[in-house]
């Protein structure tokens, strides 16, 4: 599935970058240490944190985007950081376990 195709569910784009990107698997998860350890290549990362080291994270996988869960939107400078990477940003009001049941049901 391509990232543009998740464009069809309530979240908002929050940064201009390419929507192509191949998504492989979703991601749920907050601790970043966790992240780094598990986290791989393609994967949509859903989480609540919202500061510029989880750019970094999703960098370091080459994941396919992230998404703000429960209405948290990173700062500019994480949004500018994201960008300049070419890593597509979403904010979603839903929590990851909705989310999630709606990339299922989209056929992620």
């Amino acid at each position: 599935m391509k990232v543009k195709e998740i464009l069809q569910l309530p979240l908002q784009s929050i940064n201009d970058v390419s929507f192509n990107q191949d998504i492989q698997d979703v991601y749920i998860g907050d601790l970043l240490s966790v992240v780094m350890a598990s986290g791989q290549e393609g994967m949509l990362w859903l989480t609540v944190q919202k500061h510029l080291n989880v750019i970094a994270i999703a960098e370091l996988h080459d994941f396919a985007g992230i998404v703000f869960v429960q209405n948290n939107y990173p700062d500019r400078q994480t949004i500018q950081k994201a960008t300049d990477l070419q890593i597509p940003l979403f904010v979603s009001q839903q929590d990851a376990f909705h989310l999630a049941k709606e990339l299922i049901a989209l056929g992620l």
